[in-house]
C-alpha cells in the first residue's frame, strides 16, 4: 500500500490528476479469460523458439491453414515457428512445427504486406475447431463492436505479467487514422487495406499480433498494432475483406 500511495504522489508532483491515474491502471487490465466456448480456432505462434515476448496469434481458418499478421513471420529473420493448436479453454495445446517453406506472404509491387498464411501439416489440425472469414459484403463500420483476442502481457507500459489464459476484449471500430503508422516499416500498409479500432480501456499489446478481429462469429480482421506500438493510440487491423481472393486462392476454400 505504501509503495501504491507513494507511486500516486509522484505522479500527482509530475502534474497527473488523480482521475488521470485510476484511468491508467484501469487500462492496464483490459481483458478477461475468454469465454471456454469461444476461440477453440486460435493458435499460439512461436517463431524461432523464441521467449514469451515474441510470440504472436493466429486463426485456424480451416484444417490446412493458420491467418497470421505478416511481421509474425517475417522473411530473412523467422526461420522456423512452432503453430500450438488448442491452447484455449485449456491452455495445454499441441504443438505443431511449421516448416517456414510452407509459409505464404502476400506481396505485390507495393511490398510485402503485413499479413501471412501458415501451412499445417496434413491431418495436424483435424479436428479442432475453425473460424469462417467475413462475409464482405457486409463490411465493418465505425462503431461496430468487435472482439480481439491474445495472449499479449496484461500490463503497461512494460512487457510482463503474460497471462496464462486466452484474453478476450471488445473494442470499436473508429475513423480511420492519419498518417498511418510506420513501424514494422518493412511491411506495406495500404491505408485501404486497415481499419482501427479504440477503446479506452482495452489495448493489444507485443504478443496479440495475429490475433483474429471478430464480428457476428466471422474473422473480419487480423491485429498488428497495439496502442503503445502505433504513433496514434488506436489498434490497426489488416482488413481480412481486402485479401478473401488472396486467402480463398491458397486455400482452395470457398468462404462465404
Amino acid at each position: 500500500m505504501a509503495a501504491m500511495m507513494t507511486g500516486l504522489l509522484l505522479l500527482l508532483l509530475a502534474g497527473v490528476t488523480v482521475g488521470r491515474v485510476l484511468d491508467l491502471q484501469k487500462r492496464i487490465y483490459g481483458g478477461d479469460t475468454c469465454a471456454a466456448t469461444e476461440r477453440l480456432y486460435h493458435v499460439e505462434l512461436i517463431p524461432n523458439d523464441g521467449g514469451p515476448t515474441s510470440m504472436c496469434g493466429g486463426s485456424l481458418i480451416n484444417e490446412d491453414w493458420i491467418l497470421t499478421a505478416g511481421h509474425c513471420v517475417e522473411e530473412g529473420i523467422v526461420t522456423k515457428v512452432i503453430a500450438v493448436l488448442g491452447v484455449h479453454p485449456d491452455g495445454k495445446g499441441e504443438a505443431v512445427n511449421i516448416n517456414i517453406k510452407e509459409i505464404e506472404r502476400y506481396k505485390d509491387v507495393k511490398g510485402t504486406h503485413d499479413i501471412a498464411l501458415l501451412k499445417l501439416p496434413k491431418d495436424a489440425a483435424k479436428g479442432f475447431k475453425t473460424v469462417n472469414l467475413p462475409d464482405c459484403k457486409k463490411p465493418l463500420k465505425k462503431g461496430d463492436k468487435v472482439q480481439i483476442a491474445g495472449h499479449g502481457p496484461t500490463a503497461r507500459p512494460k512487457n510482463e505479467n503474460f497471462p496464462k489464459t486466452l484474453q478476450c476484449a471488445d473494442t470499436t471500430v473508429i475513423d480511420r487514422v492519419v498518417p498511418v503508422c510506420t513501424l514494422y516499416a518493412g511491411f506495406y500498409r495500404d491505408p485501404a487495406n486497415i481499419f482501427f479500432l479504440n477503446n479506452a480501456n482495452v489495448d493489444t499489446r507485443p504478443g496479440d499480433s495475429g490475433g483474429g478481429v471478430m464480428f457476428s462469429n466471422m474473422i473480419y480482421g487480423v491485429q498488428v498494432l497495439g496502442h503503445d506500438e502505433a504513433c496514434t493510440g488506436a489498434t490497426y487491423v489488416m482488413d481480412v475483406c481486402k485479401y478473401k481472393t488472396f486467402i480463398e486462392e491458397f486455400t482452395s476454400r470457398h468462404f462465404p
